[in-house]
């Protein structure tokens, strides 16, 4: 393509992106830009467009692009188009552009910085050719500012040998040469609408750890950095960064040295002074301080407990904070108050330091209590999540409070709020929240505070938020119930009339549970009216009421009794249901009533007097939910809840069921033959999981397990026959049965019929689109084939002797026979198409798979002094031409082949496994390099 024909074409592909009608033809022009930026021919029509009179639209699309062709394809340009390069991006930069186009060109001439070995000094270069005025020093600023930034890009492409001579000559010893061209910048009134890009190069050089705090202080910048906080807006946030980098680097350290330990308090006490005197400082900046304080608190919190007094007005400044700063300014001090506490709770009780900040917490009850409030204004469903999320930050920092200054101090403060005769509702109910969030502190023998607490709730407004609050208080101090039995009719009364009142509803169903959780043997007479509280509970609640039974049950002197009034009446109605028409009605019912009973055997702990009646309920149950699953196994309702009740069975009934495993068994394998609905593998991975305990004979019960499997695989199989992407949850469902199924019963699963097909299935699977999919998939290959890495080796060491229960040999024909389609997914997919997150699983499989194409064959032969085979190189030399050389160039294609064919003579899998990912994250940061 002619330049100026590529020049012509790209401008019409933006035209098309930017103002294109369609969105077929936006993301056509798209895809077609993204391609071009591959090309060598991009280097010089992105250079072209850059000296033109195009939009700014085109010139920020050229700088992006040549930016993305320095940090992946670098070594395209050679050295003398490095230079020339180099050049024209500092002429454009001279000349003047537009601020979107010189952001791109001054993060890619650091780029190149970072790369151009032969580019002795960037930055005395770029102060020359820019520095002589003042928009060329504000270009030179922002130039140093993202050398230390882009020195640590892990997007481009770059050894670490050469990297580190670079970043050494790039920014070893230069941090006083900066502070000094900084304090130079700040001191020129010229530049003075670059100060927040002037403080933000000092924060970068900082956090980075090239400039040290000998070399700020020498320079002045912490006085400028404080000044900046009050500035407009952009200085202020500017400045806030430098002084939390600054603050930052000041923390203690055991292997400071004198000099350094002197540093940074002269430094400290500097910045302190600031900070406290910064509560006059403008408005505009009120929350930059709010973050700078809180960064303060987290670095200096030993300092304060050691020196209160000195630190007196930080740590005001950030009670001030949580008493009248914004949720995002007061989230950020959450940690402080945290930390803090437990440093103070180090201190001996006499300690001076504990006894002031004793009083400092004591006080922030209030202060946080007011953030607990209900705001005025209604809030969407969004705000609602968002605000929730916050008062349990604020929760914790209660809980710290009781920690520090004593529970009945803490309690008792937040008590008087609630307790306030004129209280609005917002204002008693944030108090409410603050003495429930405070439980987890509360030792159940207080009895300064706690009985006015709940002497307090029956008296509380009929408010539905307070009588909401006041029966998780109930809830969250079960604990302390069980050691004052007086307040358990009243409690028991309270969450009766809730359980009646639908705003109320849900939290009284919870309180009961934890009550009775708790409490049980106080309410062990009272389980016939926890029946007729059962009754009245709206169907959501129902199960938190069932649990709540359960445990009461247990603890009734006539437990037998209690536990037959609850289930019997379940069992009869759903028996009746069965036996009838199962419409959607009937079926929504049936589901319901098996959550119930499911529940109630889930955490029933029966006394020996009632386990042969437990024992006789599961065998008539079981009946029940099978009828279901063979009526209605596809009703949404009762597959989940059939398969939920079956769950219990098996895993907390697995004795009284042996006799019916086989039936169970083939009631979820006829199901999900029928419907094909992932919750029916879900139910076969849990039976398979407790396979060992379903039968007396261990053997007999891996293989009905290993049954199981071979039905529901051969079911499974055709449902994939166009996509496993199409069925993502289906795939994710079946691949971690398969995972449990070879972790129980290796050798069984692998003779089954349909194994070999389940293995060829499992290579295309590799090619799901969700990451959960293709995680359960990745690790059933680590499940298949680590093994087999592991068995080799034993078979390899003659000093040891592998197990022959083992499928080795079914395993190694299978890799045998496939190996070349399962490495070429494997690699293709850890080199691009797999997710991130998944690549230890996919290097694990791929090297595992090495091991046993290595040696395998000659192990199972019995040739285990023969020298491993090349069979994976061979299959590496055939896959890696069909990876685009954009993401992996034809040299590293060249030395990853090398690479290999070394680690797999050594035989040193866990190398060859770190290879992999370093090989996989270097094409993944080529691959981001050339995002558009």
């Amino acid at each position: 393509m002619a330049a100026q024909t590529a020049t012509t074409e790209v401008l019409r592909a933006l035209n098309a992106l930017y103002q294109g009608t369609s969105a077929e033809e936006r993301e056509q022009a798209n895809s077609w830009l993204q391609q071009f930026q591959r090309t060598t021919e991009a280097w010089g029509t992105a250079d072209a467009i850059l000296g033109s009179d195009a939009g700014i639209e085109a010139k920020v699309f050229a700088a992006q692009t040549l930016r993305a062709k320095i940090m992946a394809d670098f070594s395209e340009l050679g050295a003398e188009g490095a230079s020339s390069l180099r050049d024209a991006l500092v002429e454009q930069l001279r000349t003047g552009a537009a601020r979107p186009v010189v952001t791109q060109l001054v993060l890619g001439l650091a780029d190149m910085a970072v790369q151009l070995e032969d580019w002795a000094d960037p930055m005395s270069d770029v102060v020359t050719a820019l520095g002589d005025t003042a928009n060329g020093m504000s270009v030179v600023v922002e130039f140093v500012a993202v050398l230390p930034e882009e020195a640590l890009n892990e997007r481009i492409a770059m050894d670490n040998a050469a990297w580190s001579r670079r970043t050494e000559a790039l920014l070893g010893q230069r941090g006083g040469d900066v502070a000094a061209l900084l304090a130079r910048c700040l001191g020129t009134a010229e530049l003075r609408e670059a100060r927040a890009r002037v403080l933000g190069c000092l924060a970068s050089w900082v956090r980075h750890g090239d400039m040290t705090l000998a070399q700020v202080q020498g320079a002045g910048l912490a006085e400028q950095a404080l000044a900046g906080l009050q500035g407009n807006a952009d200085e202020a946030e500017a400045a806030a960064d430098a002084v939390c980098a600054l603050i930052w680097e000041t923390r203690a350290d055991n292997d400071d040295d004198a000099e350094t330990a002197a540093v940074k308090d002269t430094l400290v006490q500097q910045l302190a002074q600031g900070l406290a005197a910064s509560e006059t400082q403008h408005a505009v900046a009120e929350s930059e301080s709010w973050r700078v304080l809180a960064e303060a608190g987290e670095a200096w919190v030993g300092r304060i407990v050691a020196d209160a007094a000195r630190f007196a007005g930080v740590v005001q400044g950030l009670v001030e904070c949580m008493r009248h700063g914004e949720r995002e300014a007061v989230a950020m001090t959450f940690t402080f108050w945290d930390e803090l506490a437990d440093r103070v709770l180090e201190t001996a009780s006499c300690d001076p330091a504990r006894r002031a900040l004793s009083g400092v917490y004591a006080g922030l009850v209030d202060a946080a209590a007011a953030q607990l409030r209900y705001p005025d204004d209604t809030m969407t469903a969004e705000e609602r999540d968002i605000f929730r999320e916050f008062r349990h930050g604020v929760g914790d920092v209660l809980k710290a409070s009781v920690r520090v200054c004593g529970a009945g101090t803490a309690l008792g403060r937040a008590y008087a709020l609630a307790a306030q005769p004129d209280a609005l509702w917002q204002d008693a109910e944030a108090a409410l929240f603050a003495v429930r969030a405070m439980g987890a502190e509360i030792p159940p023998d207080e009895e300064e505070v706690m009985p006015q607490v709940m002497d307090l709730l029956p008296r509380l407004p009929p408010h539905p938020r307070l009588r909401y609050a006041a029966t998780l208080v109930i809830a969250r101090y079960t604990e302390w119930t069980r050691s004052h039995a007086q307040y358990v009719p009243f409690q028991l009364d309270f969450i009766a009339a809730g359980m009646s009142d639908a705003d109320v509803a849900a939290a009284s169903a919870q309180a009961l549970k934890f009550l009775c959780m708790d409490c049980a043997p106080l309410l062990a007479t009272h389980w016939r009216d926890l029946l007729h509280v059962f009754g009245a509970a709206r169907d959501d609640d129902a199960v938190d009421v069932a649990v709540a039974l359960a445990h009461v049950a247990a603890a009734a002197p006539d437990a037998a009794a209690a536990i037959e009034a609850f289930s019997v009446p379940l069992g009869s109605e759903l028996g009746t249901l069965v036996q009838g028409a199962l419409d959607n009605a009937a079926c929504s019912r049936a589901a319901l009533l098996l959550d119930r009973l499911g529940a109630f055997l889930r955490y029933i702990d029966a006394p020996d007097s009632a386990a042969d009646l437990v024992a006789r309920i599961v065998a008539d149950a079981w009946p029940l939910a099978h009828a279901l699953l063979h009526r209605v196994p596809a009703d949404t309702h009762v597959s989940e809840s059939a398969s939920k009740f079956v769950r219990v069975l098996v895993e907390f009934y697995s004795s009284a069921l042996r006799g019916v495993v086989p039936q169970v068994c083939d009631a979820v394998a006829v199901a999900f033959e029928q419907t094909g609905l992932d919750v029916y593998l879900w139910l076969a991975r849990r039976i398979v999981a407790v396979a060992p305990s379903l039968a007396v004979d261990e053997t007999a019960a891996l293989q009905l397990a290993a049954t199981l499997m071979d039905r529901l695989s051969a079911a499974a199989l055709p449902r994939f026959e166009h996509s496993f992407s199409e069925a993502p949850d289906t795939t994710e469902e079946f691949f971690r049965l398969l995972q449990r199924a070879l972790e129980q019963a290796p050798s069984i699963v692998a003779a089954t019929p349909t194994f070999p097909a389940v293995f060829r299935a499992a290579i295309a699977a590799l090619t799901v689109n969700s990451l959960h999919a293709q995680l359960a998939v990745l690790r059933a290959w680590v499940q298949m084939l680590a093994p087999a890495r592991r068995h080799i080796r034993l078979r390899l060491d003659h000093t040891r002797a592998s197990p022959d229960a083992y499928p080795l040999p079914t395993i190694v024909s299978l890799c045998a026979e496939n190996g070349f389609e399962l490495a070429r997914a494997l690699l293709l997919g850890l080199l691009g198409a797999f997710d991130r997150e998944v690549s230890p699983e996919a290097a694990d499989a791929l090297a595992s798979l090495a091991a046993v194409a290595a040696d395998g064959p000659n192990v199972v032969s019995g040739q285990s002094d023969a020298l491993p085979s090349s069979a994976i190189c061979d299959w590496a030399a055939a896959i890696l031409p069909d990876i685009p050389d954009s993401r992996m160039p034809p040299r590293e294609k060249h030395l990853f082949a090398s690479q290999l064919a070394e680690l797999v003579q050594a035989r040193m899998w866990p190398r060859l496994k770190t290879m992999l990912l370093d090989t996989a994250a270097a094409c993944w940061r080529r691959s981001r390099a050339l995002e558009l």
